[in-house]
C-alpha cells in the first residue's frame, strides 16, 4: 500500500508543479506586456512639452496604475516560486519514499535473515 500512496503523491506533485510553472509563465508574460505599456506611457509623457497638461496627468495616472499592478504580479510570481520550491523539495522526498517502498517490495529474505 505504501507504494500506491507514494506513487499517487508523486503524480499529484508533478501536476501541482506543472500548474505552478504555468502560472509563473502566464504572470511573467503579463508583466512583460505591462512593462512595454509603461515604457510607452513614459515615452508619451516625455514627448509633451507641457508636463502639467491634463493629457500628461492622465498618462501618469495610467502609468502609476500599471506600476501598482506590476508590483502585485511580482508578489504573485514570488509566492508561486516559493510554492514551486517547496513542491520540488516535497517531490524529491516523495521520490525517495517511492524508491524505498519499491526496494522493500522486491527485497526477499532468503535463509532466515
Amino acid at each position: 500500500m505504501g507504494f500506491l500512496v507514494n506513487f499517487s503523491r508523486k503524480m499529484y506533485l508533478i501536476n501541482y508543479i506543472n500548474n505552478l510553472e504555468s502560472k509563473i509563465t502566464e504572470r511573467t508574460q503579463v508583466k512583460l506586456e505591462m512593462t512595454d505599456q509603461i515604457a510607452q506611457y513614459t515615452s508619451e509623457i516625455n514627448d509633451f512639452a507641457d508636463k502639467d497638461s491634463p493629457a500628461v496627468k492622465k498618462l501618469e495616472a495610467k502609468k502609476a496604475e500599471l506600476e501598482a499592478m506590476e508590483k502585485k504580479i511580482d508578489i504573485e510570481i514570488q509566492k508561486f516560486q516559493t510554492q514551486l520550491q517547496a513542491a520540488n523539495t516535497e517531490l524529491q522526498s516523495s521520490d525517495n519514499a517511492l524508491q524505498s517502498s519499491l526496494q522493500r517490495s522486491f527485497t526477499y529474505n532468503f535463509g532466515g535473515n
